[in-house]
């Protein structure tokens, strides 16, 4: 079992596991997730037991308060102060094995590594109370560009979480 750095090689195993993980309106493109490998292949992680992807996480460098829309490229800051976590997801076969605490825990000690001072994402389908127990809390006062970015996880109900390091 390792955690390893993904590349575009990595991609169908990926989109296999977010399609296990996600409701269908949640599915994003893998040539999207092929992008978002490519430009930001250091902070994009793959949990492999024995070559088979068993779960993922594609994070990047990014500013407090800023969310990315569904299905959208990364954005590249100037200034950043925390890591985005955009998508982790584990496949149904290797879940009750602690692997996404473990995905968790390297993204955390790879941004205390870059100097980023916390960590960001967006809860989807149900998952608030599961971040909150890993730290997270719920930013209640976005801005309104903000929001309607959040509406983008729709039908979902979608929630903007923080984390300090």
């Amino acid at each position: 079992m390792a955690i390893t750095v993904l590349s575009a090689a990595d991609v169908p195993q990926l989109m296999q596991v977010q399609q296990n993980c996600y409701s269908q309106e949640l599915v994003e493109s893998a040539t999207v997730m092929a992008e978002r490998i490519s430009v930001f292949h250091q902070t994009c992680w793959g949990y492999f037991v024995d070559q088979q992807m068993a779960g993922y996480l594609l994070a990047y460098p990014s500013v407090l308060g800023s969310i990315t829309p569904l299905a959208a490229a990364f954005p590249l800051y100037q200034n950043t102060n925390c890591l985005y976590l955009h998508d982790m997801a584990i496949s149904s076969e290797f879940r009750g094995q602690s692997l996404a605490p473990k995905l968790l825990a390297h993204a955390r000690a790879e941004a205390k590594g870059m100097g980023l001072q916390a960590m960001a994402l967006v809860a989807v389908q149900g998952a608030e109370s599961y971040w909150a127990k890993q730290g997270f809390v719920k930013v209640v006062n976005l801005s309104a560009d903000q929001q309607a970015i959040l509406k983008t996880y729709l039908p979902e109900i979608a929630s903007y979480m923080l984390c300090s390091l």
